[in-house]
């Protein structure tokens, strides 16, 4: 009998969270940092997780998402993180991986709007920024270190390209404290 006079409390308490997280999706950023952090594990590397985003593991790939309110219209920034899988004998060519990349992305709607290198990974990455056609405040940025086979794709509104480009030179391997100091 005590479970049916719990039930509706816990249904009032359930939706309670889930209309304070859509409302205020600071909380579900804040609970995620409280449980894990501020870095995610992507194999041996640590990436930093900034605070109002989430991360989540997908088989191979780690993803960041910062969490908006009523983001129903428009998607969430995204940031995944991959391996770059290419034989051990292959060499990166920066002009193919580039003519590559913009075929790819014009099939999705998108242009080049620039090329450039940022810090990632304590390397320089080659970045390709990507503007879609139509959605002047939507943007696609692709970047690669190839001495390391990590690649870090952005995907979101223009006001969070900056956070964007701050975690890439955060992310380090585990027990690197050089890194992390900086």
């Amino acid at each position: 009998m005590a479970h049916r006079s719990l039930r509706p409390w816990f249904l009032i308490a359930a939706a309670v969270v889930t209309l304070a997280a859509a409302l205020l999706p600071e909380l579900t950023g804040l609970g995620w940092h409280v449980l894990h952090g501020s870095e995610a594990r992507l194999g041996d590397w640590r990436v930093p997780v900034p605070t109002g985003w989430f991360a989540v593991r997908q088989g191979e790939a780690l993803t960041l998402e910062r969490m908006q309110r009523l983001a129903l219209w428009d998607p969430p920034p995204t940031v995944v993180f991959l391996p770059v899988h290419l034989g051990p004998q292959a060499q990166f060519d920066p002009g193919i991986w580039s003519r590559v990349q913009g075929e790819l992305q014009a099939r999705r709607g998108y242009r080049l709007a620039a090329t450039l290198r940022r810090p990632m990974a304590g390397h320089i990455a080659f970045c390709w920024e990507f503007l879609r056609v139509g959605q002047p405040t939507r943007w696609w940025i692709t970047c690669l270190v190839p001495e390391e086979r990590l690649s870090a794709d952005f995907s979101g509104q223009q006001n969070f390209i900056e956070d964007f480009y701050r975690i890439l030179p955060g992310i380090h391997r585990a027990g690197d404290n050089a890194q992390r100091d900086e």
